[in-house]
């Protein structure tokens, strides 16, 4: 588990409830990864205490030149961590905002995914806390199900997944990258590994940046992360844009009203006013910025990225 203040930002409870919930996995250490100042640390000390864990707990190391901590510099300690100081067959990365459903360890076993000698990952839906979103889908006829299998398959997701030892050999993230479990994704995919959805999943508490300023940012970072590595949830977004033109701009103009009397449907008339302004203005944004970094250029491929498809540094297990 990476963390930074979560015990403050989630509340002890939540964050309880989420360390309780992962003992029907029959695991033995902790290994914690600890950027921020709050209490979170004790917390986890005390429940590796009371249910007799071993509690490994470090914070990032930072790779030379590197200043600061990161969830790409957390993940990869974790890792390196579980490599270094355990012999297990299998890392369970779990997120501090998701409670395991009840029956994921059982499914898993039943499945028989633990012992494909070609699966090296296996990912637990990330069921929303909150109904809002599968409501808002829903009105756009989109199954939330089918969609956040989609969004795993594009970029991967660390919330309740499970990586087999030799499927993370050789990974390095780049301590920049915002989506350090894309990258975990890809680096498993392009060798050869295969993934499986465990549909029990975990309730996730996620709650969605509503700061346009915010959301801007990090579609900003993805960009510049896209047009560097090829890994990012937006690049297949990236290359539609790029590849339409001019017209493609006029695709969130022309879709405002509809989204807006969707929106309005599902928040209501002030919140969904603002919420169908900001979606249709950062499709438009984006897609500008699409056009004009991207267009008549070769986005690198994610599998290069991570080291296939050069000479010796990617091999099928």
């Amino acid at each position: 588990m990476i963390v930074k203040d979560s015990v403050r930002r989630l509340g002890e409870g939540l964050f309880m409830r989420v360390l309780k919930s992962s003992l029907q996995v029959p695991y033995g250490v902790i290994v914690l990864v600890d950027d921020g100042s709050d209490s979170t640390a004790e917390a986890v000390r005390r429940f590796a205490d009371a249910y007799g864990k071993e509690l490994i707990a470090e914070r990032s190391r930072l790779p030379p030149g590197w200043a600061r901590p990161t969830r790409a510099t957390a993940r990869q300690t974790a890792i390196d961590v579980f490599l270094q100081s355990t012999s297990d067959e299998w890392l369970f990365f779990l997120d501090d905002d998701c409670v395991l459903n009840d029956g994921w360890w059982r499914w898993a076993v039943l499945h028989g995914v633990l012992d494909d000698p070609e699966v090296g990952e296996v990912w637990g839906i990330n069921w929303d806390a909150f109904p809002e979103r599968e409501r808002f889908l829903k009105a756009l006829g989109i199954d939330l199900k089918a969609y956040l299998i989609k969004k795993f398959e594009e970029r991967g997701g660390t919330h309740d997944t499970l990586y087999r030892r030799a499927a993370l050999e050789g990974v390095k993230i780049p301590p920049e990258h915002i989506y350090e479990d894309a990258w975990l994704h890809f680096h498993v995919k392009c060798r050869g590994w295969r993934h499986a959805v465990n549909p029990v999943g975990v309730a996730h508490f996620h709650v969605a940046d509503v700061d346009l300023k915010a959301e801007k940012e990090k579609l900003r970072l993805a960009i510049e992360l896209t047009l560097k590595y090829g890994i990012s949830e937006y690049r297949d977004d990236m290359l539609r844009a790029a590849a339409r033109g001019i017209p493609d701009l006029l695709r969130p103009v022309a879709g405002f009203v509809p989204m807006l009397i969707t929106a309005v449907r599902v928040y209501g008339l002030r919140r969904g006013a603002v919420e169908a302004a900001k979606r249709q203005y950062l499709k438009l944004w984006f897609r500008w910025q699409a056009l004009r970094l991207a267009r008549g250029r070769r986005l690198p491929d994610p599998c290069e990225a991570v080291g296939c498809d050069v000479a010796g540094g990617c091999e099928a297990p």
